[in-house]
Protein backbone atom coordinates (compact mmCIF):
# COMPACT_ATOMS: atom_id res chain seq x y z
CA UNK A 1 0.00 0.00 0.00
CA UNK A 2 1.00 3.26 -1.05
CA UNK A 3 2.31 5.76 1.60
CA UNK A 4 0.84 9.06 2.04
CA UNK A 5 2.91 12.29 1.67
CA UNK A 6 2.70 14.36 4.67
CA UNK A 7 2.55 18.09 3.76
CA UNK A 8 5.79 19.72 4.57
CA UNK A 9 5.29 21.79 8.01
CA UNK A 10 4.99 25.48 7.45
CA UNK A 11 8.04 26.65 9.66
CA UNK A 12 10.18 24.33 7.28
CA UNK A 13 8.67 25.48 3.92
CA UNK A 14 9.50 28.86 4.71
CA UNK A 15 13.18 27.74 5.32
CA UNK A 16 13.51 26.24 2.17
CA UNK A 17 11.92 29.66 0.40
CA UNK A 18 14.79 31.50 2.57
CA UNK A 19 17.52 29.27 1.41
CA UNK A 20 16.45 29.57 -2.12
CA UNK A 21 16.14 33.14 -1.92
CA UNK A 22 19.93 33.44 -0.13
CA UNK A 23 21.14 31.64 -3.63
CA UNK A 24 20.17 34.21 -5.18
CA UNK A 25 21.78 36.56 -3.20
CA UNK A 26 25.17 37.50 -2.67
CA UNK A 27 27.45 36.98 0.89
CA UNK A 28 25.62 38.78 3.56
CA UNK A 29 22.23 38.58 2.23
CA UNK A 30 23.23 41.53 0.15
CA UNK A 31 21.36 41.09 -3.46
CA UNK A 32 23.87 41.49 -6.41
CA UNK A 33 21.77 44.40 -8.38
CA UNK A 34 21.63 46.01 -4.60
CA UNK A 35 25.52 46.44 -4.84
CA UNK A 36 25.43 47.42 -8.05
CA UNK A 37 22.74 49.79 -7.86
CA UNK A 38 23.87 51.55 -4.92
CA UNK A 39 27.14 53.95 -4.16
CA UNK A 40 27.26 55.42 -0.29
CA UNK A 41 28.12 59.06 -1.07
CA UNK A 42 30.38 60.93 0.91
CA UNK A 43 31.11 57.45 3.56
CA UNK A 44 27.29 57.15 3.64
CA UNK A 45 25.34 58.31 6.51
CA UNK A 46 25.77 57.62 10.42
CA UNK A 47 23.37 58.34 13.17
CA UNK A 48 21.32 60.39 10.95
CA UNK A 49 24.78 62.70 10.12
CA UNK A 50 25.56 62.92 6.54
CA UNK A 51 28.71 63.88 4.81
CA UNK A 52 31.09 62.50 7.63
CA UNK A 53 33.62 60.59 5.57
CA UNK A 54 34.10 58.90 8.97
CA UNK A 55 35.76 55.70 10.23
CA UNK A 56 32.11 54.74 11.77
CA UNK A 57 30.12 55.80 8.14
CA UNK A 58 31.99 53.38 5.95
CA UNK A 59 31.69 50.50 8.81
CA UNK A 60 28.13 50.97 8.78
CA UNK A 61 27.99 51.22 5.02
CA UNK A 62 29.80 47.87 4.93
CA UNK A 63 27.23 46.28 7.04
CA UNK A 64 24.55 47.27 5.33
CA UNK A 65 25.96 45.70 2.70
CA UNK A 66 27.47 48.26 0.03
CA UNK A 67 30.27 47.06 -2.52
CA UNK A 68 31.22 51.10 -3.25
CA UNK A 69 31.80 53.84 -0.81
CA UNK A 70 32.17 57.58 -2.35
CA UNK A 71 34.52 59.54 -0.54
CA UNK A 72 35.96 63.06 -0.21
CA UNK A 73 39.21 63.56 -0.21
CA UNK A 74 40.73 66.99 0.45
CA UNK A 75 44.68 68.37 1.27
CA UNK A 76 45.75 69.32 4.77
CA UNK A 77 47.82 72.40 5.15
CA UNK A 78 51.00 70.21 5.41
CA UNK A 79 50.01 68.56 1.72
CA UNK A 80 49.03 65.22 3.32
CA UNK A 81 45.10 63.73 2.24
CA UNK A 82 42.44 63.48 4.18
CA UNK A 83 38.44 62.63 4.04
CA UNK A 84 36.95 65.46 4.61
CA UNK A 85 34.34 67.41 2.11
CA UNK A 86 35.86 70.71 2.35
CA UNK A 87 37.67 73.70 5.22
CA UNK A 88 34.81 75.49 5.54
CA UNK A 89 31.32 74.79 6.02
CA UNK A 90 32.33 70.85 7.03
CA UNK A 91 35.32 71.67 8.93
CA UNK A 92 32.86 73.74 11.13
CA UNK A 93 30.40 71.08 11.32
CA UNK A 94 33.00 68.15 12.20
CA UNK A 95 35.95 70.43 14.06
CA UNK A 96 33.76 73.08 15.09
CA UNK A 97 35.40 76.11 12.75
CA UNK A 98 36.56 76.71 9.62
CA UNK A 99 40.06 76.57 8.16
CA UNK A 100 42.63 74.23 7.07
CA UNK A 101 44.31 72.12 9.28
CA UNK A 102 47.89 70.04 9.31
CA UNK A 103 47.41 65.99 9.06
CA UNK A 104 48.13 65.74 12.44
CA UNK A 105 45.54 68.51 13.91
CA UNK A 106 42.86 66.90 11.78
CA UNK A 107 43.73 63.15 13.08
CA UNK A 108 43.72 64.48 16.72
CA UNK A 109 41.36 66.76 16.94
CA UNK A 110 38.05 66.11 18.97
CA UNK A 111 35.39 65.59 16.39
CA UNK A 112 31.39 65.92 16.03
CA UNK A 113 29.84 63.46 17.49
CA UNK A 114 32.79 61.65 18.75
CA UNK A 115 33.56 60.36 14.84
CA UNK A 116 36.60 59.38 14.22
CA UNK A 117 38.21 61.02 11.47
CA UNK A 118 40.34 59.40 8.72
CA UNK A 119 43.52 60.49 6.64
CA UNK A 120 44.94 58.17 4.17
CA UNK A 121 46.18 55.34 6.00
CA UNK A 122 43.77 55.20 7.98
CA UNK A 123 41.59 54.61 4.52
CA UNK A 124 44.07 52.20 3.41
CA UNK A 125 43.86 49.68 6.51
CA UNK A 126 40.28 50.40 6.28
CA UNK A 127 40.45 48.67 2.56
CA UNK A 128 42.78 45.76 3.73
CA UNK A 129 40.46 44.76 6.06
CA UNK A 130 37.60 45.10 3.80
CA UNK A 131 38.35 43.12 0.68
CA UNK A 132 35.83 43.45 -1.02
CA UNK A 133 34.90 46.75 -1.10
CA UNK A 134 36.30 49.86 -3.48
CA UNK A 135 36.46 53.09 -2.96
CA UNK A 136 35.32 55.88 -5.56
CA UNK A 137 37.54 58.97 -5.05
CA UNK A 138 36.02 62.55 -4.68
CA UNK A 139 39.15 64.68 -4.78
CA UNK A 140 38.05 68.93 -3.76
CA UNK A 141 42.03 69.53 -4.48
CA UNK A 142 44.41 68.86 -7.64
CA UNK A 143 42.91 65.45 -8.94
CA UNK A 144 45.54 63.98 -10.30
CA UNK A 145 48.26 65.14 -7.40
CA UNK A 146 46.24 63.57 -4.69
CA UNK A 147 45.81 60.09 -7.00
CA UNK A 148 49.60 60.05 -7.75
CA UNK A 149 50.23 60.33 -4.17
CA UNK A 150 47.53 57.26 -3.19
CA UNK A 151 48.63 55.07 -5.83
CA UNK A 152 52.34 55.84 -4.79
CA UNK A 153 51.67 55.19 -1.20
CA UNK A 154 49.50 52.31 -1.60
CA UNK A 155 50.49 50.40 -5.04
CA UNK A 156 48.76 47.41 -3.98
CA UNK A 157 45.58 48.79 -3.73
CA UNK A 158 45.41 50.79 -6.89
CA UNK A 159 42.73 48.52 -8.45
CA UNK A 160 40.80 49.21 -5.15
CA UNK A 161 39.98 52.84 -6.19
CA UNK A 162 37.90 54.02 -8.78
CA UNK A 163 39.08 57.61 -10.23
CA UNK A 164 36.57 60.03 -10.69
CA UNK A 165 37.25 62.72 -13.32
CA UNK A 166 35.96 66.18 -13.49
CA UNK A 167 36.91 66.81 -17.20
CA UNK A 168 37.46 65.50 -20.43
CA UNK A 169 41.41 66.34 -20.07
CA UNK A 170 41.63 64.97 -16.76
CA UNK A 171 41.59 61.15 -18.61
CA UNK A 172 44.90 60.86 -19.86
CA UNK A 173 46.76 61.96 -16.95
CA UNK A 174 44.83 59.58 -14.38
CA UNK A 175 44.95 56.51 -16.94
CA UNK A 176 48.62 56.73 -16.91
CA UNK A 177 48.97 56.88 -13.22
CA UNK A 178 47.34 53.62 -13.56
CA UNK A 179 44.06 54.36 -12.77
CA UNK A 180 41.84 50.75 -13.31
CA UNK A 181 38.41 52.22 -13.94
CA UNK A 182 37.59 55.91 -14.07
CA UNK A 183 34.17 57.94 -13.59
CA UNK A 184 33.38 61.44 -15.60
CA UNK A 185 31.48 63.55 -12.85
CA UNK A 186 29.95 66.11 -14.49
CA UNK A 187 29.06 68.24 -11.50
CA UNK A 188 32.10 70.77 -12.40
CA UNK A 189 31.15 71.01 -15.81
CA UNK A 190 28.83 74.13 -16.52
CA UNK A 191 27.69 73.05 -19.90
CA UNK A 192 26.92 69.08 -20.67
CA UNK A 193 25.87 67.74 -24.38
CA UNK A 194 25.62 64.17 -25.12
CA UNK A 195 27.13 64.37 -28.49
CA UNK A 196 30.08 65.42 -26.59
CA UNK A 197 30.00 62.89 -24.04
CA UNK A 198 29.35 59.79 -26.35
CA UNK A 199 32.23 61.07 -28.30
CA UNK A 200 34.22 60.65 -25.57
CA UNK A 201 32.98 57.87 -23.86
CA UNK A 202 33.72 55.59 -27.26
CA UNK A 203 37.10 56.76 -27.12
CA UNK A 204 37.99 56.30 -23.30
CA UNK A 205 36.61 53.68 -21.90
CA UNK A 206 34.70 54.70 -18.51
CA UNK A 207 33.51 52.53 -15.80
CA UNK A 208 30.34 55.12 -15.43
CA UNK A 209 29.21 58.44 -16.07
CA UNK A 210 27.64 60.51 -12.99
CA UNK A 211 25.52 63.64 -13.24
CA UNK A 212 24.12 65.24 -10.40
CA UNK A 213 20.27 64.36 -10.65
CA UNK A 214 18.44 67.83 -10.85
CA UNK A 215 20.91 67.97 -14.19
CA UNK A 216 19.07 64.78 -15.90
CA UNK A 217 16.53 64.65 -18.27
CA UNK A 218 15.41 61.89 -20.46
CA UNK A 219 16.73 62.58 -23.46
CA UNK A 220 19.89 63.22 -22.06
CA UNK A 221 19.22 59.61 -20.65
CA UNK A 222 18.65 57.79 -23.34
CA UNK A 223 21.04 59.34 -25.00
CA UNK A 224 23.64 57.95 -23.38
CA UNK A 225 22.19 54.83 -22.09
CA UNK A 226 21.91 54.24 -25.58
CA UNK A 227 25.33 54.41 -26.79
CA UNK A 228 26.24 51.92 -24.04
CA UNK A 229 27.14 54.17 -20.86
CA UNK A 230 26.54 53.51 -17.84
CA UNK A 231 24.94 56.48 -16.01
CA UNK A 232 24.76 57.07 -12.00
CA UNK A 233 22.86 59.55 -10.41
CA UNK A 234 23.57 61.85 -7.14
CA UNK A 235 22.38 62.78 -4.46
CA UNK A 236 19.02 60.55 -4.66
CA UNK A 237 17.25 59.76 -0.90
CA UNK A 238 13.94 59.35 -2.28
CA UNK A 239 12.61 56.21 -3.66
CA UNK A 240 10.04 57.56 -6.16
CA UNK A 241 12.99 59.72 -7.89
CA UNK A 242 15.13 56.32 -8.04
CA UNK A 243 12.20 54.26 -9.76
CA UNK A 244 11.43 56.76 -12.14
CA UNK A 245 14.95 57.15 -13.61
CA UNK A 246 15.57 53.48 -12.79
CA UNK A 247 12.80 52.51 -15.38
CA UNK A 248 14.18 54.90 -18.06
CA UNK A 249 17.89 53.12 -17.58
CA UNK A 250 19.71 54.70 -15.31
CA UNK A 251 22.28 52.13 -13.64
CA UNK A 252 22.54 53.44 -10.10
CA UNK A 253 22.89 56.38 -7.07
CA UNK A 254 24.54 57.53 -4.93
CA UNK A 255 22.47 58.06 -1.38
CA UNK A 256 22.67 59.04 1.66
CA UNK A 257 20.60 56.53 3.23
CA UNK A 258 19.64 53.77 1.13
CA UNK A 259 20.78 50.05 2.61
CA UNK A 260 21.32 47.48 -0.28
CA UNK A 261 20.72 44.89 2.63
CA UNK A 262 16.84 46.38 2.30
CA UNK A 263 16.84 47.48 -1.15
CA UNK A 264 13.87 45.95 -3.06
CA UNK A 265 15.15 46.30 -6.88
Amino acid sequence: MRKKTRPVPFLLAALLAALLCACAQQPGGVSASAREQLVAHAGGAVWGYRYTNSREAFDFAYGSGFKYIETDLSLTSDGKVVLIHDWESMARRMLFSPGVRTAGEFTSADSFAGLTLMDADMLADWLRGHKDCRVITDCKDDNAAVIAGLFEAYPELRDRFIVQIYSFDEYDAVKALGAADIILTLYRMAEIYADSLISFGAEHPLWALTIDVSRLSEELLGSLTGAGIRVYAHTVNDLSEFEKWHELGLSGIYTDYFSPARWPY
